[in-house]
């Protein structure tokens, strides 16, 4: 009877664990989905659509969330370059989360399919190690194709490639900092992604921690929370190599940017190599502490210029004979010449024109081309400025152009100021913070909110939609 009623009880148990374990997926599931909404509020609905509605959660384990979509394309692309964007919102989710991994259906199936050995019955995932080291659970994934090779170099970029050439050539860190400015898209990631390539390459045991200054903020304010500072600081200092993506960001953040100052301090002293990214000098990040500045701006800083024709032209060359696209050349021609902004904005451009061809059939011409880009050719042939959205939207909703600065919150004109910031947003390449500091010195998370409030409303207010058409082509001039 007591073997029966053992028996029993173990059958039990394991169904209420097999249950439980179900429960928990869904709910995880559930979570991911929250997580999507909520990025989908924060970026642009086509590039939602395109690179992050795909991506299905698989499984939360041992604090690591694994994704998977059913294109190598998608995955690739949501993982370098919205990792960041992914892992701040699914923080919020998922607790104690410490690497996001994102894979094509096939990877999933065998890592669902991966043998688990037992070892005094604790189960041991072979698959990935239950001890995640530090540079591995902070570091953004390395872009394997964004090599030194594949960079194509020109008069406007060539003191960054050259500089960044320069710091893996040589065993002695003769720049230090290197710090490497320019524009949204001019390829700052591309380099950083070359340089941690050719480092490891060359020594695989070296310490290297490639980061955004978004995600440095969050590891510290996590270790302020779990009381956890001491081991925060150990971690840092014990790597060879730190390299900052989009240092901008850790500006009027008092206590982070002391933490990252002490930091800096203490790896330039024990002779370990910094490499910082930036879209302006140090002298020009004016929510920076001075100190910091100093520091930033101490070892060698090189900026990218302007593109020309040539390396426009060069890179769209490229770019098509990797990917075996059969494009006219006249057509990379009008590209070249018309979409002058930055290298990113050009490359997606060729995207599009290649994805309407395949997608609709058309032909691939200028004309065709012309029409398709209309939005983006009008932005480039206009220097839209932030100021130059405040004044036409306060001439649309017959406003003083002071008020798009005011604190006041009447609805007359708070609405008005939420639709200059989403436009400031959708037109320019401003960041949030800087587009807070044009309005009044409004805090980033105020014109986030705006953003999200204006795309919101938009789906619903018919007024609404049509006054923001209407505001678009008067920002673009299109006639």
């Amino acid at each position: 009877m007591n073997k029966i009623q053992s028996y029993s009880d173990t059958k039990e148990t394991k169904i209420k664990l097999g249950q439980d374990l179900i429960d928990f997926e869904v709910s995880k599931n559930n979570d991911w989905e929250k997580t999507k909404n909520l990025i989908k509020k924060n970026i642009k609905e086509i590039i939602w659509k395109a690179w992050i509605e795909p991506l299905n959660f698989v499984k939360y384990e041992k604090k690591i969330l694994y994704l998977a979509s059913n294109s190598q394309l998608i995955s690739n692309r949501a993982e370098t370059q919205y990792y960041e964007t992914i892992y701040f919102e699914a923080s919020k989710y998922f607790d104690g989360l410490v690497k996001i991994n994102i894979y094509t259906k096939d990877k999933v199936e065998r890592i669902k399919n991966y043998k688990i050995e037992k070892d005094d019955d604790i189960k041991v995932d072979k698959f990935i190690h239950n001890d995640l080291s530090f540079v591995d659970s902070v570091s953004m994934k390395i872009n394997t194709k964004l090599t030194f090779d594949n960079f194509v170099v020109g008069a406007s970029n060539q003191m960054p490639f050259a500089a960044s050439k320069r710091v893996c050539d040589t065993n002695s860190i003769i720049y230090n900092p290197l710090y490497i400015y320019g524009k949204v898209g001019m390829g700052k990631t591309h380099l950083l992604n070359s340089i941690a390539i050719d480092l490891k390459q060359k020594n695989h045991n070296m310490k290297i921690v490639l980061m955004s200054a978004e995600r440095f903020m969050y590891q510290f304010i996590k270790a302020i929370r779990q009381k956890d500072t001491i081991k925060f600081k150990d971690q840092f200092r014990s790597i060879d190599v730190l390299m900052i993506d989009d240092i901008q960001f850790i500006g009027g953040k008092g206590s982070t940017q002391e933490e990252f100052f002490y930091t800096f301090n203490n790896l330039i002293d024990e002779g370990k190599q910094i490499i910082i990214s930036s879209n302006k000098s140090p002298v020009d990040l004016i929510d920076l502490d001075e100190k910091l500045k100093s520091r930033l701006g101490g070892g060698l800083v090189v900026d990218f210029l302007p593109t020309d024709y040539k390396l426009r032209l060069d890179i769209l060359r490229r770019k098509v004979n990797l990917l075996g696209l059969n494009i006219p050349f006249d057509v990379l021609q009008f590209l070249a010449k018309k979409v002058v902004s930055n290298i990113r904005e050009l490359e997606g451009c060729l995207n599009r024109i290649w994805a309407n061809h395949e997608l609709t059939g058309k032909d691939i011409s200028i004309e065709n081309a012309e029409n398709l880009l209309i939005d983006i050719l009008s932005v480039n042939e206009k220097d839209i400025s932030i100021n130059f959205i405040q004044e036409k939207v306060s001439l649309f909703f017959n406003l003083k152009p002071s008020e798009m600065n005011s604190s006041r919150r009447s609805i007359n004109i708070a609405r008005p100021r939420q639709i200059a910031m989403y436009y400031c947003k959708a037109l320019t390449s401003f960041s949030y913070p800087e587009i807070g500091k044009a309005f009044g010195g409004k805090d980033h998370t105020t014109v986030m909110h705006a953003v999200k409030k204006i795309d919101t409303l938009s789906l619903v207010d018919l007024k609404l939609k049509k006054q923001l058409s209407d505001l678009k082509k008067s920002i673009l001039s299109i006639q």
